[in-house]
């Protein structure tokens, strides 16, 4: 164990065995709110000073594209600034001169959008500032090759020049694919085929409403091709947003059920990412600040969903936890959660949220020592099951599955695929169908037989 490592272990055993008496006299509510939060801070701070796993930097290379970002209450209505913004030459491959008029297309899913006032906003301001609109719904439920195929005809047909989605992780991974093949052409079925987006797509702004997919900031979309009978992604650098507003309001009227499975999915991305075999140390500094900021906030926003700052910070974490993965790839929480997924309709996070302690454990012998300081991460939470310092990675590892059973638990997560209605005579076919970049991403190579056993497990 690091010098380092047994200090703050000993300061850990010190915190444990010095309790100080608790005072006669009950403090007013204004100062026992400021005490809350000057102890909320003092905590964030020390779980913020603990060391970091050794790097091997001979192995590390890595590129981060970003686009831009806007982050605050209310900047859903700066839709017509970033368009303007957007309309510089020299972030766009049209010229500025050839639109008298911007027009946008907004993909939407279902009515929440207009019911919170949000879509509202962004057509009111394009009103004020002579920017043409046009609306298409995609709907309920995940993303479709269909939904993106009918959303290209609209888009061609108006003449739009720009897309602006907003909503889900649906919603956004229909409006990046809608706005690559405006312009690369074809149909989304082609581009699962493996068609190149050769071509700069149209500007994609990304509004998200859902503290969960991050897929606001990455390069590809999860489409569904029912008729074919699989759910994969299409990627591309072209697809990237160009301009990203991030509203903690538009996600105050997210229902418990989709806050829960949306954060349990952010959380997975974090984790994964930080533990990819791709793992670097810029993406793990945004993966472990998603941790940070989501595993204290997930439970707060689940049961109480009006809390403008817990909902702030997991918007924001989730934001951290998309650019972590979108850099660095997933692992096989993911891998497997797609065919579940599709298989079953079932929430993508719930998936997510069953899996993750039994891959954790089967990744153990590779990534321990990463896994054993997210468990101290954790061990700061209202959990039953603890970090334990004198233990070795290996059992914080096993512990830390534990807690994010605990976690998942308070959140009503289910914990068992079974209780998902996922079919054990379905097992052969959920691993022939993992596959893709979220496994080549995982710290352990996986091979039918472990996978069956690791179904078997999580079943």
């Amino acid at each position: 164990m690091e010098e380092s490592d047994k200090k703050l272990d000993q300061e850990m055993d010190k915190e444990k065995g010095e309790k100080p008496e608790e005072s006669q006299a009950k403090l007013p509510e204004d100062k026992q709110e400021e005490q809350e939060e000057q102890d909320k801070k003092e905590k964030t701070e020390e779980l913020r000073n603990l060391p970091l796993p050794r790097t091997h930097w001979e192995d590390v290379v890595f590129s981060f594209p970003q686009p831009r970002i806007k982050f605050g209450k209310g900047v859903v209505k700066n839709v017509p600034k970033a368009i303007f913004r957007l309309l510089d030459p020299m972030l766009m491959h049209i010229k500025k001169a050839e639109i008298e008029r911007p027009k946008i297309l907004i993909i939407i899913g279902n009515e929440s959008v207009k019911k919170m006032g949000a879509l509202d906003k962004i057509l009111k301001s394009c009103e004020q500032n002579s920017i043409e609109t046009g609306i298409f719904s995609c709907g309920k439920g995940e993303a479709t090759v269909t939904m993106v195929n009918e959303a290209v005809e609209m888009a061609l047909e108006e003449k739009v020049h720009f897309i602006v989605g907003i909503g889900g992780g649906s919603v956004m991974d229909v409006a990046k694919a809608t706005a690559g093949i405006v312009i690369n052409g074809g149909l989304a079925e082609d581009y699962h085929e493996g068609k190149p987006f050769e071509l700069p797509g149209l500007p994609f702004i990304a509004i998200p409403t859902t503290a969960g997919t991050g897929t606001e900031i990455t390069s590809n979309a999860v489409l569904i091709d029912r008729t074919r009978g699989y759910k994969k992604s299409i990627r591309g650098s072209h697809l990237m947003s160009k301009y990203i507003l991030l509203d903690p309001e538009l996600t105050l009227n997210c229902p418990p059920d989709i806050t829960a499975s949306s954060g349990a999915d952010a959380l997975v991305q974090a984790i994964e990412s930080y533990v990819s075999k791709k793992s670097h140390p810029l993406a793990d500094i945004y993966a472990l600040e998603a941790i940070f900021l989501i595993a204290p906030n997930l439970r707060m926003v689940f049961e109480h969903g009006d809390d403008y700052a817990a909902r702030s910070e997991m918007l924001l974490g989730s934001f951290f936890a998309g650019i972590a993965f979108s850099n660095v790839g997933l692992g096989l929480v993911h891998g497997l959660a797609h065919p579940i997924g599709y298989k079953y309709d079932i929430p993508h996070g719930k998936v997510c949220g069953a899996l993750l302690p039994c891959v954790i454990e089967y990744n153990l012998e590779y990534r321990a020592d990463k896994y054993a300081r997210i468990g101290r991460i954790f061990s700061k939470l209202d959990l039953f099951t603890k970090y334990e310092a004198e233990a070795s990675d290996e059992k914080n590892t096993r512990r830390l599955a534990s807690m994010i059973k605990e976690m998942f638990s308070q959140i009503q997560i289910p914990l068992k695929l079974r209780d998902l209605g996922v079919l054990k005579e379905d097992f052969g076919w959920i691993i022939e169908n993992t596959k893709g970049g979220s496994v080549n991403s995982n710290p352990r190579t996986p091979d039918p037989e472990s996978l069956r056993e690791l179904l078997e497990k999580a079943w």
